[in-house]
């Protein structure tokens, strides 16, 4: 699949979706999530080809995600996924099968903790989790960094 239908393909499940969830939740503020969805449209239109084209989209997702997030968790979180795929599909991420293969993994590690979030009704527990987990994965990045600096006489 080109990755000029792959957008699309993500645009029109994300805005069905968007306008599926909150014509269905009857939420006081459904209007956000139409004009943040058109906000959205209109940069990925917009920035077509712009050379930072996955930061705008990152900067105009976000409105959305979090108005969708306030109206249902699980819309919120589609509306992620979604953008993510966007934003990884411009940056040219999504080419090759062991590329979707990761996507698809980062959609499914995203799940447990949204069903956390979901169940404790609170987030400094998820969120000390994903401090730590980054934190980790921090660590060892600078670590291996470190190796192959070393390895290699690269010096900073």
């Amino acid at each position: 699949m080109k990755q000029e239908h792959r957008d699309y393909l993500f645009l029109a499940v994300l805005a069905a979706v968007v306008i599926g969830v909150t014509a269905w939740s009857g939420s006081p503020v459904w209007y956000l999530n139409i004009i943040f969805l058109c906000l959205f449209g209109g940069v990925f239109y917009a920035a077509g080809s712009w050379h930072d084209r996955a930061f705008y989209l990152v900067c105009a997702g976000e409105p959305l995600i979090v108005a969708c997030g306030i109206m249902n968790i699980w819309a919120g979180l589609f509306a992620m996924w979604m953008v993510a795929g966007l934003v990884c599909n411009a940056m040219g991420m999504l080419e090759f099968s062991h590329e979707l293969k990761i996507f698809v993994l980062f959609c499914g590690v995203t799940v447990p903790l949204a069903i956390l979030i979901h169940v404790s009704n609170h987030v400094v527990l998820p969120l000390l989790i994903l401090a730590a987990g980054t934190g980790a994965i921090f660590a060892v990045e600078t670590i291996r960094d470190h190796q192959f600096r070393k390895q290699y006489g690269a010096h900073p």
